[in-house]
């Protein structure tokens, strides 16, 4: 769904643009993600929001326009976090597979389907805004919780490989580690991807 919705190809929104009640949520989620979150901000460096106050007032307006889309946008921080019915887009897609696990896995494959469902969602809410700080920022500024958290390998691994989707926007699609590798979209960091990591203050061991 990253890779193919809120990463879409501008020959894909072209044909979405001809159906637009039917493809909607679609364009919608695509504009959210990608336009907003991918190239209206955080166009300075992975940690840099805007660059200036005049560039998120511009920004403002253009959402202002969308009326209660943009509004779900700011509220999320432009598009840093789920909010609204922007979270409700991000996780329906995901619901019909509980139904298909407990006919087939029955109710502890369900339990664990259910988990593993849950972590994207979850991740982008409650991890991934911090993943555009540099690491002592964000351990500063996170709940207490969430901050052990980020001290983690794991975690500290993730926000590399997010750092390297917004490098190079047609890999590193996953939050969950390892899911990339099994799709074959995995780019490992070049030195020269570690060395800009290191300059903008994350962890790179």
């Amino acid at each position: 769904m990253h890779q193919r919705i809120a990463d879409a190809p501008n020959k894909t929104v072209k044909g979405w643009e001809r159906f637009p009640r039917l493809c909607r949520y679609m364009i919608r989620t695509r504009y959210s993600h990608h336009v907003v979150h991918h190239r209206r901000t955080f166009k300075q460096d992975h940690v840099t929001q805007f660059q200036s106050e005049s560039e998120r007032e511009a920004l403002d307006r253009e959402l202002a326009d969308r009326g209660h889309h943009g509004q779900i946008i700011q509220r999320s921080g432009y598009a840093v976090r789920l909010h609204g019915s922007g979270a409700l887009v991000f996780i329906a897609p995901l619901l019909p597979a509980i139904p298909l696990t407990s006919f087939t896995l029955g109710l502890w494959g369900t339990l664990g389907s259910c988990v593993a469902l849950a972590l994207p969602p979850l991740f982008s809410h409650f991890i991934h805004p911090y993943l555009h700080m540099p690491h002592a920022r964000a351990v500063r500024e996170a709940p207490r919780a969430t901050a052990w958290l980020l001290r983690r390998w794991y975690f500290r691994s993730m926000a590399r490989n997010h750092y390297m989707h917004h490098r190079y926007v047609a890999s590193n699609f996953n939050l969950v580690l390892g899911g990339d590798v099994l799709r074959r979209r995995y780019r490992p960091p070049a030195e020269t991807d570690l060395r800009e990591m290191q300059r903008l203050g994350l962890r790179i061991d």
